[in-house]
């Protein structure tokens, strides 16, 4: 009886936390998922299709930063394109100087480990703390030469 009763009071419990209403209206986007269009746009207050440092500093901080980089005509004011045209340098910037070094990126599912325990400081492939467990890479049986004693 008391296992009926218990039962019937769950759903008078719970009643309230049903009834909660939803949040009205979609849930507002999170701020590092917005395109740098929307950023500016946001930053540009006066919505002249200028942005100039203040209103930079005030929301649009990482163009702020790079403020005097992006404005390289020194007018006080940035616009959409001077931004994307700074990004696009720096992006040729970047891949130059990984050219320079030699590098380039190995492509994707590129084995970038160097071949199997090409590294390994010890003389058996094995790290201390793996005793026992399977050695990684390749296996090569040891080969014993009897060799003549040199009269």
């Amino acid at each position: 009886m008391r296992l009926l009763q218990a039962l019937l009071l769950i759903p008078l419990f719970a009643s309230p936390v049903l009834a909660q209403a939803a949040p009205p209206g979609p849930a507002p986007e999170h701020p590092a998922r917005r395109s740098a269009a929307q950023h500016f746009a946001d930053a540009n207050t006066t919505h002249d299709g200028r942005l100039t440092l203040q209103q930079a500093t005030e929301g649009y901080k990482s163009i702020a930063k790079s403020f005097a980089q992006i404005d390289v005509n020194h007018r006080g004011y940035v616009t959409m394109d001077d931004i994307k045209s700074w990004r696009a340098a720096k992006k040729a910037a970047r891949q130059a100087a990984r050219q320079a070094a030699g590098g380039t990126r190995p492509a994707a599912g590129a084995d970038r480990t160097g071949g199997p325990r090409a590294m390994a400081p010890w003389p058996d492939g094995a790290m201390p703390g793996n005793v026992g467990a399977p050695l990684m890479g390749v296996d090569l049986p040891y080969i014993s030469r009897a060799v003549a004693p040199v009269s």
